[in-house]
C-alpha cells in the first residue's frame, strides 16, 4: 500500500507538474501569438506606408516633370521673341548701314563729278570762266 500511495502521490506530482509545465506552454503560445498578431499588424502597417511613400514620391516627380515642362516652354518661348528682337534689329542697322553707304557712295559720285568739271575747266584756256567756277565751287 504504501508503495501505491508512493506511486499515486508521484503520480499526482508528476500530473501537478505537467500541468504546471502546460500552463506555462499555453502562457507562452498565447504570447508568441500575440506577437506574431502584432508584427502581422506591424507587417501591414510598414507595407501600406511604404504604398503611400510610393504614390507620394510619384506625385512629386510628376509635379518635378510638370515645372519644368513649363519652364521649357516658357524658356523656348523667350527665346523665340528674343530672336525675333535680335533679327529686327539686326534688319534695322543694316538698312541704316545700306542707307548711309548709299549717301556715302552717292557724296563719292559728287566728288569725282565735280573733279571731274573743275579737271575741265583747268584745260580750257579761258582765265574769267575759271574764275567764276571757282566762285561758284567756293560758295
Amino acid at each position: 500500500m504504501y508503495q501505491n500511495h508512493t506511486k499515486e502521490t508521484n503520480n499526482n506530482c508528476n500530473k501537478s507538474l505537467l500541468c504546471g509545465h502546460k500552463e506555462k506552454l499555453i502562457q507562452a503560445i498565447k504570447r508568441i501569438k500575440h506577437e506574431v498578431d502584432e508584427s502581422r499588424e506591424a507587417e501591414r502597417e510598414t507595407y501600406i506606408e511604404s504604398v503611400e511613400v510610393e504614390n507620394r514620391f510619384d506625385d512629386l516627380e510628376m509635379e518635378i516633370k510638370a515645372e519644368f515642362q513649363n519652364l521649357h516652354r516658357f524658356l523656348d518661348e523667350e527665346e523665340c521673341r528674343d530672336l525675333e528682337r535680335l533679327r529686327r534689329e539686326r534688319q534695322k542697322q543694316l538698312k541704316q548701314l545700306k542707307e548711309r553707304e548709299k549717301k556715302i557712295a552717292e557724296q563719292g559720285r559728287d566728288l569725282e563729278k565735280a573733279i571731274a568739271v573743275l579737271n575741265s575747266k583747268l584745260t580750257e584756256e579761258d582765265s574769267p570762266k575759271l574764275l567764276k567756277v571757282r566762285k561758284s565751287f567756293t560758295e
